[in-house]
């Protein structure tokens, strides 16, 4: 049975990026790779000097290549590829070849708040000895399964369990609406953009965890 694991993670990877940009918020969207190419990152940036951020991706050691894919309210998208030093000490083909899944990853602090689907417990813990063995810090938050039904099993991460808390006291589900996303980005300090993903992923975890996943498309 899968099992949805939630950790605290430090990696090298954007480290340097992120060093003199200690309030830009950064939330990953998607990480891909094949066997004829770089591993990608794509994630979303906000809150944050643009320019010393992409100064630092600029002289990072693990990516290359920085593109910026969008501009939407002050909250930029980016692209990078992996250098061979960022390959080294990412944990991206770990967890894919235990058959993970990527739900969700933002930065907090010095590291990551991260959420995977594993297969069952036994890849979790595989994941797990992959990092301490690569000397990654890494601690497991919250690991429950995919079918709980407990409030307290429900996979969010605090910046999701904050914004839809938010949400619903400030009227934000409410008919009539009483608070429009930006409200929230105000009253959460955040951009409309952040508040906006924060919403997206948190209603897809709930849903998944408390409806269960949709069937497969014939």
């Amino acid at each position: 049975m899968s099992v949805i694991a939630t950790f605290y993670l430090e990696t090298p990877v954007l480290r340097r990026a992120l060093r003199d940009v200690p309030d830009i918020s950064v939330s990953v969207e998607q990480q891909t790779a094949t066997d004829a190419s770089a591993t990608t990152m794509v994630f979303w940036a906000s809150d944050g000097d643009f320019a010393a951020f992409e100064d630092g991706l600029d002289a990072d050691p693990t990516v290359t290549d920085p593109t910026l894919l969008a501009d939407v309210d002050g909250t930029r998208l980016y692209q990078v590829r992996l250098t061979e030093e960022g390959e080294e000490v990412v944990t991206y083909q770990s967890w894919a070849n235990l058959g993970a899944v990527f739900l969700s990853s933002e930065r907090a602090g010095d590291g990551w708040q991260v959420q995977l689907r594993f297969p069952d417990q036994e890849s979790v813990q595989e994941y797990v000895s992959f990092c301490r063995e690569n000397g990654l810090t890494l601690e497991l938050e919250q690991i429950h399964s995919a079918d709980s039904r407990g409030r307290d099993a429900l996979p969010l991460t605090d910046l999701q369990r904050e914004t839809l808390l938010t949400a619903v006291e400030m009227g934000y589900f409410s008919v009539p609406r009483e608070a429009s996303a930006e409200d929230l980005a105000e009253r959460l300090d955040v951009s409309h953009q952040a508040v906006s993903e924060r919403l997206r992923r948190g209603t897809e975890a709930l849903v998944t965890a408390t409806i269960g996943e949709p069937a497969d498309a014939e």
